[in-house]
């Protein structure tokens, strides 16, 4: 499958939709589409209770490499939260395509996976530091690599890396 006109049309919006993360250590968004209407979106991003600006990022307090150690982090990832709002909502996510800025790491992998994701884009890689773990093709997720549209934000391009 080829990333089509609708593809990019709904990579723009988490091109525009990322740089509202509030996370101190990366800017990740999702969007969950289901029959060309998108359900949910949402950024990685802290709970309430414990917002990172008052409180330090316990991964850059901690030297946490990126790609390891996600356990401590007092925040969830953009498809965490896309899961977490959907059910909230009652939506069925079965079948619908989760367009991301990065490629989900494993712990998303398995969440997508278990909702019933048909397909994945993403824009850009994920420094997982353990061997790739490839439940996506395991269950036949296709999984896309789409590109960073011109809707991209000059902040996410000067973001350090995760």
């Amino acid at each position: 499958m080829a990333i089509t006109k609708k593809d990019l049309k709904f990579l723009e919006i988490i091109d525009k939709l990322e740089p509202t993360a509030n996370c101190l250590r990366a800017n990740i968004a999702c969007i969950l589409v289901k029959n060309g209407k998108v359900l949910v979106k949402a950024t990685n991003d802290w709970h309430p209770e414990l917002n990172c600006k008052k409180i330090g990022c316990i991964r850059n307090i901690r030297n946490v490499a990126s790609g390891t150690c996600r356990e401590i982090c007092y925040g969830l990832c953009a498809e965490q939260w896309c899961l977490t709002e959907a059910a909230k909502k009652g939506l069925k996510v079965k079948g619908s395509t989760a367009y991301v800025t990065k490629h989900p790491c494993r712990i998303c992998e398995s969440m997508l996976t278990e909702a019933g994701i048909k397909r994945v884009v993403f824009q850009e890689g994920y420094p997982d530091v353990l061997p790739k773990f490839h439940l996506f093709k395991l269950r036949g997720v296709i999984v896309e690599q789409g590109v960073n549209t011109d809707k991209k934000s000059p902040r996410r391009l000067l973001t350090p890396s995760i």
